[in-house]
């Protein structure tokens, strides 16, 4: 008999295999992103504007009702619960502004554990291993998550909206509620949650028809609803709200054009360049998802897996044809509601040859593997930010021994700052 079977302990990590893997890939993700963070996490624009508002709700009582402008120019803004959410932070910190490095953290936590639930729930738990590791070791993943903005809560809360989307359409009509909820918070987080009502209403078809399943559409109303008091409340105070965006939309609206949908490819499917790495294999990305859906179809044909492509589908091709109406600028991050569902299908993809019957093609994706990760964790590893905290907060300190004063300047980091450090000494500024 094997002797590793005779022995209590191996058996015993034999028999918790899955939650030690489990918890080592956490350990790994985590400290990748903790490793340093005072010189890899960057303080600009969006964070200290970040910081100035939790400083508003924490010293001055002053509680938001909207959050950050959706563009600059339109006078139009998402809703302000990423405030109220960073300035917790704010408080426990006693406004120190390493309380930005602790929400990207916190953020980049949860989408872990987000990534692994749904890949896990959707597929397998050797997929969501597959997922979750590929997200923590690269180095773009990385880069996005110690951004800390209301961005990168989008696509975790994204993929949750697929997941109770799609338990939906299978019949438990109980995740309308959480589809509800989740989908007026998306508007509290970016305005690209504008995508997530559009998607719903193409899957109508799909949903159960009984009398439970409206009983839940009649809670939807109200639940989704909730989010927009805040905004709501401000728009009557400043009526000119509406009317802004109503003028920025139809300045920038130029109607579908199918040229313009075919230059928008490379943007349409941008999010499946932070894993892929490499250029080479980035031009081929246009066949990843007819390739996914051919595979996972071919393997086991049936309706759930039917609908699974279609919502994957859809979740490419609505921002990509809303924005290809557009004219204004696009940034790759107007995407990223599709990027964890790019992330589920290349982790399916490499689950499949990993575990093909061929040795030399489970040899070689292998062998890539470890090059990959070799280079994305180096790459981490010697990574610092040229926007970090630590040499900010140096040369402000510097600045204050030589009797220099920072005076406010929004969206400044170095006037937060000064503003922290003379607060600390008992100097109250600005």
């Amino acid at each position: 008999m094997n002797m590793f079977s005779d022995n209590p302990f191996f058996r015993q990590l034999y028999k918790y295999k899955k939650y030690i893997l489990t918890s080592l890939l956490f350990i790994l993700s985590l400290s990748l992103r903790a490793y340093g963070m005072e010189n890899k996490y960057p303080f600009g624009w969006d964070q200290v504007n970040n910081a100035w508002a939790a400083k508003n709700i924490i010293i001055n009582h002053e509680f938001p009702l909207v959050g950050m402008v959706v563009k600059q120019n339109t006078g139009f803004f998402i809703g302000p619960v990423y405030y109220y959410f960073v300035a917790i932070f704010y408080w426990v910190t006693n406004l120190n502004p390493v309380a930005s490095e602790y929400v990207a953290l916190t953020t980049s936590i949860l989408t872990f554990f987000v990534i692994f639930f749904v890949a896990k729930r959707l597929f397998n738990y050797r997929i969501a291993l597959i997922a979750s590791f590929i997200n923590s070791i690269s180095f773009a993943a990385f880069s996005f998550d110690v951004v800390q903005w209301p961005v990168a809560f989008l696509p975790a809360l994204s993929l949750l909206i697929f997941y109770f989307l799609y338990r939906l359409i299978r019949g438990e009509e109980k995740y309308l509620v959480l589809l509800s909820l989740a989908t007026g918070l998306a508007f509290h987080i970016h305005f690209t949650a504008i995508f997530f009502p559009i998607i719903i209403l193409l899957c109508l078809p799909f949903f159960p028809r009984n009398k439970k399943m409206l009983l839940y559409l009649l809670l939807f109303i109200p639940l989704f609803s909730i989010w927009f008091i805040p905004n709501l409340i401000y728009q009557f105070q400043n009526s000119s709200q509406l009317s802004n965006l109503s003028g920025y939309l139809n300045d920038n609206y130029h109607g579908f054009h199918l040229k313009r949908f075919i230059q928008l490819t490379g943007d349409g499917l941008i999010q499946f360049d932070p894993y892929l790495y490499f250029n080479a294999i980035k031009s081929f990305k246009a066949l990843i998802i007819p390739f996914f859906i051919f595979i996972f179809l071919r393997k086991k044909f049936s309706k759930e897996r039917w609908v699974f492509s279609y919502m994957t589908l859809i979740f490419f091709l609505v921002p990509w044809l809303v924005f290809s109406t557009y004219k204004g600028e696009i940034s790759d991050y107007y995407f990223c509601i599709n990027r964890y569902v790019a992330l589920l299908i290349l982790s399916y993809l490499l689950s499949m040859a990993l575990f093909a019957r061929k040795w030399m093609v489970k040899i070689v994706v292998f062998g890539f593997l470890i090059y990959y990760s070799y280079l994305n964790v180096s790459t981490i590893l010697y990574y610092n930010s040229e926007n970090g905290l630590s040499e900010k907060i140096k040369k402000v300190s510097m600045d204050m021994v030589s009797g220099k004063k920072v005076g406010f300047q929004e969206g400044v980091p170095e006037s937060y700052i000064y503003y922290y450090l003379m607060r600390k000494k008992g100097f109250s500024v600005y």
